[in-house]
């Protein structure tokens, strides 16, 4: 092994929360503040599954003794070894609707920043691929940049933005109104 055979030059300069965070910015400045774009620690389930409930038959179980022989494959105990988690999610707010959330995707990444998994909202995922996939493995910062900056331009998110800001600008001329409404009935 030789030191010709790797790269020092860092490519992949920013961590995946960052890079996303630094564009999500744009949102706010293109909005007048209207809306906003967040990225935060998420410690969630970012894929389907499944869970056992209550019931009967979890009753019944309970009172089972026995023994259950179970596979062990020794690979699983090979190969890359990461307890460190890094799991966001990544969503819109609007002023004036405080208990509204869009949430866009969850970002999940574990000691090494790239490749970077994305769970895309599916309505995004079909603007961005014309596919019904969701789940993506995104190799570098630049793919996650692109991928960002497609999404924030898609016919979807420009819609959904543009839904935001005017249901903003409602909720301030409602409290506006009611100011006056009140000012005007203190002053009889």
């Amino acid at each position: 092994m030789k030191e010709q055979e790797f790269v020092f030059d860092l490519v992949d300069k920013y961590s995946p929360e960052i890079v996303i965070n630094n564009l999500l910015k744009q949102i706010e400045s293109a909005t007048r503040g209207y809306v906003c774009g967040h990225i935060q620690e998420y410690d969630g389930a970012i894929t389907s599954y499944t869970k056992q409930v209550g019931g009967f038959g979890a009753a019944l179980s309970a009172f089972q003794k026995g023994t259950e022989t179970v596979h062990v494959d020794i690979q699983e105990d090979l190969g890359e070894q990461d307890y460190e988690k890094h799991r966001y999610e990544v969503f819109l707010s609007a002023k004036g609707l405080e208990h509204y959330k869009y949430r866009m995707m969850f970002v999940d990444y574990g000691t090494v920043s790239y490749p970077v998994t994305i769970v895309m909202n599916e309505d995004l995922a079909v603007e961005y691929t014309g596919k019904r996939i969701t789940n993506f493995n995104v190799e570098s910062m630049r793919e996650l940049e692109n991928m960002i900056n497609q999404i924030l331009s898609c016919k979807t998110m420009l819609t959904l933005i543009q839904n935001l800001i005017n249901e903003s600008i409602r909720q301030e001329n409602k409290s506006s109104s009611l100011a006056t409404i009140e000012t005007v009935e203190s002053e009889e």
